[in-house]
């Protein structure tokens, strides 16, 4: 009698009663043959009953009981009833079907705790095997900064007792295929056929194909060179770390046995894995429609309606026809396999299931859909998500927006000269300006955001609870950034480029995402017409107002007043420069000044006129009623700066000064 988890065990407690009466019904009718009194109605129910503890026995971990139950549905399925010439070995296996069950009942094992406690930290911990003491110590730096808990054994045996005092997340194993003897490849053989299996990464400095089989065939999680980095080695324990951890994949499992229903969800469900059950074939498309499954679990034979059924509505279905589907069966002959596989299943798996089977078999297949989903959820060039994955997630935000009256910001971007540059500097370039773009754009806006490649050039970026302006503040920071980015053409040469976007806010610019899309693609459109490198918001002005200067910058230091205008600018501010308080004096003020902004940024030490002298001018002809002055000063007193701020100047700024800051007194001041 194997041994079982205890959840199944518990499962096992709540169904005695009814494993008992199927197998006093298989009795029944045995002994019903023996007095020739089987009617059609008890052989077809002991039948069923017999079908249904060979499906289950086994999972609650007696497979011999399984065995002698198949045998009876065998004998019990015949038209008639048995040959009573069967009598003596029908009655031989009741009774051993009845004293296993007995014993199952009364003294089931149930499995012990493994041997050490595994981390309940949040940080993972990792053990490093190896004689290497240099490898180690570069290892143990790379790892504690990612918040690893690291530990090492110089051998296995080491590594056998620190594992006994607490068993690891995960073990990197430094194998040497080289040195005589297989004590490495028989620690990795211990840890991977342990429930659950320890995660290993071997590191090995052969490249030999059969060596790699080895490692595999012993259920190593992943094969490297131990000459690879440091830093690499700790970023494929990560990746190994996050295959083995927890998913949120669901599964629905089908069946008309509410035992085995139950074993399968105490089975998979401590694997992290989100199980739902449906016991009536009938609500099965309620079931599917409602938990919207990863997997599918379908029992072969159900009344009524029975897998091979219910696979094949799947398949017909658009929406559910790329379902993974798998099958749990009492029949293994090669005709009802390849029934099963003919209606679409993707594996199958025998009764008695036995529970390392069953999840070893649905992890292999999530894994397979995981793979599939980055291929067509994520953008490998640029690591962010694709077109379709964004689509949907962006739709997702809307909605939590909505319901929680915040907005959100949306972002198109677009490569400059995007095809001239590629055809200058290469593909090769080019995709590395689009890597370099997507792992930008992936820093500077937050886990929760959504940031994606929309096109070949092209990327999507919506920002939950963040404004039209507070977006196209955060992308111009971006694109500043980017324009330091360098890159080579492959002869020699350096490259740049920069981009374009334009960003609507939701629900103001639209009510939907596809309008939403369509304000953002406008901004980004007059963004490109008026030569690119810059972000704009959505803007309803027309005719003059269109023209008017949203910023005037009255400094002559070239240097500066040149980084305020590109600062500017980069914004979507409309901007103008004068170097001569005279010359801006005349133009902005008198009864019809020929500008007129929202904004000038005044500095007080210029030529031809100081700045307060042209202060002076603008408050006598009421220019301040209507435009707003942040002076700059260098130099200035505080008599100075009262008088300024006593004339109608709304800020002061001293210099030298940061310009982020700067920004921020000037999108406060327009927004006044």
């Amino acid at each position: 009698m194997s041994s079982v988890p205890a959840a199944v065990q518990a499962v096992l407690d709540q169904h005695r009663g009814a494993l008992e009466q199927r197998a006093a019904t298989v009795e029944e009718a045995v002994a019903a043959l023996a007095a020739t009194d089987l009617d059609e109605n008890l052989r077809a129910r002991a039948e069923r009953d017999a079908h249904k503890l060979a499906g289950s026995l086994g999972m609650f971990g007696l497979p011999q009981g399984s065995e002698l139950a198949a045998e009876l549905e065998r004998s019990l399925a015949v038209a008639g009833g048995p040959d009573p010439a069967e009598l003596p070995r029908l009655a031989e296996l009741v009774l051993d079907l009845q004293t296993q069950l007995l014993g199952l009942l009364e003294h089931a094992a149930v499995d012990e705790p493994p041997d050490g406690q595994a981390s309940s930290a949040a940080s993972p911990a990792v053990l490093f095997v190896s004689p290497d003491p240099e490898l180690s110590d570069r290892l143990m730096v790379v790892a504690t900064g990612r918040n690893i808990l690291f530990r090492s054994a110089v051998t296995c045996a080491g590594a056998t007792r620190l594992a006994a005092e607490q068993l690891p997340d995960a073990v990197i194993l430094d194998v040497a295929f080289a040195e005589p003897g297989t004590e490495s490849l028989d620690f990795l053989e211990q840890l991977s056929s342990r429930e659950p299996a320890v995660p290993v990464l071997v590191l090995t400095a052969s490249e030999a194909l059969v060596d790699r089989v080895e490692v595999a065939r012993r259920g190593g999680g992943a094969f490297m060179q131990r000459t690879q980095s440091a830093t690499d080695v700790i970023e494929a324990l990560n990746d190994l770390l996050d295959r083995a951890a927890p998913t949120d994949f669901k599964v629905l499992a089908v069946d008309d046995d509410p035992a085995i229903l139950e074993a399968i969800s105490a089975l998979l469900g401590p694997s992290g894995l989100d199980v739902s059950t449906c016991a009536e074939p009938y609500g099965f498309w309620e079931a599917l429609t409602t938990t919207t499954p990863d997997l599918l679990l379908l029992d072969l034979d159900m009344p009524g309606l029975n897998g091979i059924d219910l696979c094949r509505a799947v398949r017909a279905d658009g929406h559910f026809g790329q379902l993974p589907i798998m099958f749990l069966t009492s029949y293994s002959d090669s005709e009802r396999v390849r029934e099963i596989f003919a209606a679409g299943a993707d594996d199958y798996v025998g009764k008695p299931i036995v529970g390392q089977e069953l999840l070893t078999r649905v992890r292999n297949r999530f894994e397979r859909v995981r793979a599939q989903r980055e291929l067509t959820e994520k953008d490998h060039l640029t690591g962010t998500a694709s077109r379709r994955r964004s689509g949907g997630t962006l739709e997702a935000l809307l909605a939590h927006a909505d319901g929680r009256g915040q907005p959100v910001a949306l972002a198109l971007l677009d490569l400059d000269d995007f095809r001239r540059f590629n055809d200058l500097h290469g593909d090769a370039t080019g995709d590395a300006a689009l890597r370099g773009l997507g792992e930008l754009a992936a820093d500077t806006f937050r886990g929760e955001d959504v940031v994606g490649r929309w096109g070949d050039d092209e990327f999507v970026i919506g920002a939950f609870g963040m404004t039209s302006d507070d977006g196209v503040q955060r992308v111009a920071e971006m694109l500043e950034s980017f324009r330091e980015q360098r890159h080579t053409s492959p002869d020699g040469r350096p490259a740049r480029i920069s981009f374009s976007a334009g960003v609507a806010e939701y629900p103001r610019d639209g009510s939907d995402l596809r309008t939403l899309f369509r304000s953002a693609d406008q901004a980004l459109s007059r963004s490109k017409k008026q030569g690119g490198d810059h972000v704009l918001p959505v803007n309803p002005d027309t005719g003059s107002e269109a023209d008017r200067p949203d910023v005037v910058v009255v400094d002559d230091d070239d240097v500066l007043a040149g980084v305020l205008v590109d600062s500017l600018k980069t914004r979507g501010y409309r901007t103008q420069r004068f170097e001569d308080g005279q010359q801006a004096a005349d133009a902005l003020s008198g009864p019809s000044p020929q500008i007129s902004p929202a904004l000038i940024l005044l500095d007080v030490d210029l030529p031809g006129l100081d700045g307060l002298a042209v202060l002076r001018r603008l408050a006598r002809d009421g220019v301040l009623k209507r435009t707003r002055v942040i002076m700059l000063t260098a130099h200035s007193g505080e008599a100075e700066v009262i008088e300024a701020l006593e004339l109608g100047a709304c800020d002061h700024v001293s210099k030298p000064f940061s310009v982020p800051i700067l920004i921020q007194r000037i999108r406060r001041s327009l927004k006044r």
